[in-house]
C-alpha cells in the first residue's frame, strides 16, 4: 500500500523515540521501508512473508547475518486487508507486551494518513470543478458536459439555487514580503500551509450541506459557493455574513495577522449561472473596495453596480471628452472639496434638505459651492443633464487618480 510506504519511516521513527525498542515496518512483500536503523531499509525480510500469508504473529531469530534480528512481527491492517509487518527488536516475551499497543498506533496514523490524502483529493477535485464553474461559457458544449459529470462525480445538485461569495485577504503575499525581513514573526512564516488552513476555517464556518462548495482562487482569494436551498436561505446568508466575517477575522488576525472581505454575487438559479454571480462579485469587490475601501461585506446590486461601472465601460475617447468638460474643476485649489460636495448632493436624491442634514453641512454652504461648480464648468448644477455629465465626469477622474493605467 503506498500511503504505508509514504509514513513508514515517520512512523517508525516517532514511535521509537517513546517505546525505546528499535522498530522495523516491511511492505506486503516483506521488504523493509521503514527501520530505526536506517541501514537495514530495503532488506527482504524473510519471516515478514509467513507473518502476511498466515496473518499471525510469530517470534523471529537472530539469523542469515543479522538481517534476521531477534524480536515480534505481527500484521499490519488497513480495512481487514494486511499491508504489511510491523517489527519490534528485542527479547521476544520482554517486546510482545507492546506489539498490540504499537500495531494499533500504527494501523490508525494510516487511517489518517489515508482520510488526509482522500480529503486533499477532494480538494483538488472541487478546486479543477470551481474553475470549470467560473470560467463557464454557454456556447462551450464540451465544457458543458465536463461541469455535469464532475458535478455528479462530486455529489454536487445541479438545479439547487448557488450565490458566490469571495472572500479576498488584501495584498496578502505582498504584506508578508515586506514583514520577513523586519518582523521575527514572519521570518519563518509558513505560507505553504497558510492556504490549507483558511481553507479549512472557512470549510467550518460555510459548510452546512453536502452542496456548498469552497475552494480557492489564488494565495488571497478563496471562493464559496453557497447553496441556497430553501426560501429564506439568502436573506438568513446575508444576515449572517457580518457575524461570519468577524470569526473569519479574528481567526486572521490570531494567526497571521492579517484580515479578509467579502462580496456576494447575485443569486444563480442553476449550476451553469454561476459563472455570472462569480464575475458580479468581482465587479462588487473592485467597486467597492474602491469606493468605500474601509467597508468590509460588498453586497451586489445591479443597478448600483452597472451606475458604478458606467465611467470605466465608456469608450478612451467618451472618457476624455469628458474629463476636458470638469478640466478647470480639477485645476482648482478646492476640487477636493467641490467635487464631494457634489456627489454627496447627487447621492441624497440633489435634495438640498437631505443632503444638508446627512453631510452635516449647512444648506447655504451647499448651495454656494454648486455654483461656485457651476461657474467654474458651465454645467449647471440644477439642470439633470448636466448633472449626470458632471458626476460621470468626476467619477471618471476618481477611477483614473487610482488606476493610472486604466
Amino acid at each position: 500500500m503506498k500511503i504505508l510506504e509514504h509514513i513508514a519511516q515517520d512512523i517508525v521513527e516517532k514511535t521509537s523515540e517513546i517505546l525505546h525498542y528499535p522498530i522495523s515496518i516491511t511492505d506486503n512483500e516483506g521488504i523493509i521501508i521503514g527501520s530505526t536503523d536506517k541501514s537495514r531499509i530495503g532488506i527482504f525480510h524473510q519471516p515478514s512473508l509467513e507473518v502476511i500469508k498466515k496473518n499471525i504473529m510469530i517470534d523471529c531469530k537472530n539469523e542469515i547475518e543479522k538481517r534476521i534480528l531477534p524480536g515480534v512481527s505481527a500484521p499490519l491492517k488497513f480495512n481487514n486487508k494486511v499491508i504489511g509487518v510491523l517489527g519490534i527488536v528485542g527479547e521476544p516475551r520482554e517486546v510482545e507486551k507492546y506489539v498490540q499497543l504499537v500495531k494499533n498506533q500504527v494501523e490508525m496514523m494510516c487511517q489518517e494518513a489515508f482520510r488526509n490524502e482522500m480529503v486533499e483529493l477532494k480538494d483538488k477535485m472541487v478546486e479543477m470543478f470551481v474553475h470549470q464553474l467560473i470560467h463557464y461559457s454557454q456556447n462551450e458544449e464540451y465544457t458543458n458536459n465536463q461541469i455535469y459529470q464532475s458535478a455528479k462525480l462530486l455529489g454536487f445538485d445541479i438545479d439547487t439555487k448557488r450565490i458566490c461569495l469571495i472572500i479576498d485577504i488584501k495584498h496578502f503575499s505582498k504584506k508578508i514580503s515586506c514583514k520577513k525581513a523586519a518582523d521575527n514573526f514572519f521570518k519563518n512564516f509558513p505560507l505553504q500551509y497558510f492556504q490549507r488552513e483558511v481553507l479549512s476555517f472557512l470549510q467550518l464556518i460555510f459548510q452546512e450541506n453536502k452542496d456548498d462548495i469552497i475552494s480557492f482562487l489564488s494565495l488571497e482569494r478563496f471562493i464559496v459557493i453557497k447553496s441556497l436551498p430553501y426560501p429564506r436561505s439568502f436573506t438568513v446568508l446575508i444576515e449572517s455574513l457580518e457575524e461570519k466575517l468577524e470569526k473569519i477575522n479574528t481567526f486572521l488576525d490570531t494567526k497571521f495577522r492579517v484580515s479578509a472581505s467579502i462580496a456576494a454575487g447575485d443569486v444563480s438559479n442553476q449550476l451553469s449561472d454561476v459563472t455570472e454571480s462569480y464575475q458580479n462579485a468581482i465587479k462588487t469587490l473592485n467597486i467597492g473596495t474602491r469606493i468605500e475601501p474601509d467597508k468590509k461585506i460588498h453586497i451586489y446590486n445591479e443597478r448600483e453596480t452597472l451606475f458604478r461601472l458606467l465611467p470605466e465601460a465608456l469608450t478612451t475617447h467618451y472618457q476624455n471628452k469628458l474629463l476636458k468638460l470638469i478640466a478647470p474643476l480639477i485645476q482648482h485649489d478646492n476640487y477636493e472639496i467641490l467635487a464631494s460636495t457634489f456627489i454627496g448632493f447627487c447621492k441624497f436624491n440633489m435634495n438640498l434638505s437631505e443632503a444638508s442634514r446627512n453631510m452635516y453641512i449647512h444648506r447655504n454652504t451647499i448651495i454656494y459651492r454648486l455654483e461656485k461648480i457651476s461657474e467654474i464648468t458651465s454645467l449647471q448644477t440644477n439642470r439633470f443633464e448636466h448633472c449626470m455629465l458632471l458626476y460621470t465626469a468626476i467619477q471618471c477622474y476618481e477611477e483614473m487618480k487610482t488606476d493610472p493605467a486604466h
